[in-house]
């Protein structure tokens, strides 16, 4: 398939389409700036009928979770078509490069990431069990609840940081930069700070991780050619410990805590070295898709000149 209207076919996914300083500028910045201002809006609701939350140990509630997904999906919506217009490509462009969008691809990257996250679950369960603040298992109405938004509303929410971060935040940030390898390597210190920034947190270790994470998704969005590999992993990531943080809370609603000092060491370890497998999975995805594309090239029938 050939590359969008707009974009360039010799620069990889992320830095494959360009706008001016000036318009990439007012992208880098419209996009915390919306997500926070959208949150603040909608949360207005939750805060009317569950009253203000504590912004370092915020409850995650079924209607906290299903006000974050709701902003984040429309924060990616604005921002998608935001960054179509200044850049003027398609909006298909977020989402892909010279291929089309790949729902296989997504599946394929889902049952991945959902190995890989439940097997960092036990190996932070054996190695540093005290790390994971879980309570008593209990399943009361509550914890239903949770559960039944977390699987609506966390893969908007999760997929929507993808598409406004890496799909829109990357190409934006680096059309500073003509040179590729710059280009990418600066949008991706960008995106990776302005994704711990909407995160509120001032705690060392979780800043790490957020950057960590950040930089890994967009390493997938590089290796794969769209945003498939991304998405994936941060759904799964965020389904699964949110499902399974809401059964260990005493049939309660969970708390984040973001304050300083907040993020166990070792579980974070433990993350940041699961973001690197999905990586790795994603190279060896991709590298054995191109192997099976190239074996299955029809090979061309040899010419045979008949007599003069």
């Amino acid at each position: 398939m050939s590359a969008l209207p707009g974009t360039d076919p010799d620069r990889p996914f992320g830095v494959h389409f360009r706008m001016t300083r000036w318009k990439s500028l007012i992208v880098v910045i419209a996009i915390p700036a919306t997500l926070l201002l959208v949150q603040v809006i909608v949360f207005q609701g939750v805060v009317a009928i569950e009253g203000p939350a504590d912004p370092n140990r915020p409850s995650l509630t079924p209607l906290t979770i299903a006000a974050t997904g709701i902003s984040t999906a429309i924060t990616a919506v604005l921002m998608t078509m935001l960054v179509a217009a200044m850049a003027k490509v398609p909006w298909r462009a977020v989402f892909r490069h010279t291929r089309a969008f790949d729902r296989r691809r997504v599946g394929i990257y889902m049952l991945g990431s959902a190995v890989l996250v439940g097997l960092t679950l036990l190996v932070t369960l054996l190695i540093a069990p005290e790390s994971t603040g879980w309570g008593s298992f209990a399943v009361g109405a509550t914890t239903i609840a949770i559960i039944l938004v977390t699987l609506v509303a966390t893969p908007l929410q999760s997929a929507g940081e993808e598409i406004a971060f890496r799909g829109a935040l990357i190409p934006a940030a680096g059309s500073w930069f003509r040179n590729a390898r710059l280009a990418i390597t600066f949008a991706i210190l960008v995106s990776g700070a302005l994704f711990a920034l909407v995160h509120v947190t001032l705690d060392p270790w979780l800043v790490s991780y957020l950057i960590v994470f950040s930089a890994c998704t967009a390493a997938m969005g590089l290796i794969s050619g769209g945003l498939e590999a991304a998405m994936a992993l941060h759904v799964s990531n965020n389904v699964i410990a949110g499902i399974v943080n809401s059964l260990f809370t005493g049939g309660e609603s969970t708390t984040l805590n973001r304050a300083v000092g907040a993020g166990p060491s070792a579980n974070l370890i433990i993350l940041m070295a699961m973001n690197v497998l999905a990586v790795l999975m994603v190279w060896l995805v991709e590298r054995a898709k191109r192997s099976h594309a190239r074996d299955n090239e029809p090979v061309a029938a040899p010419h045979l000149s008949g007599p003069a």
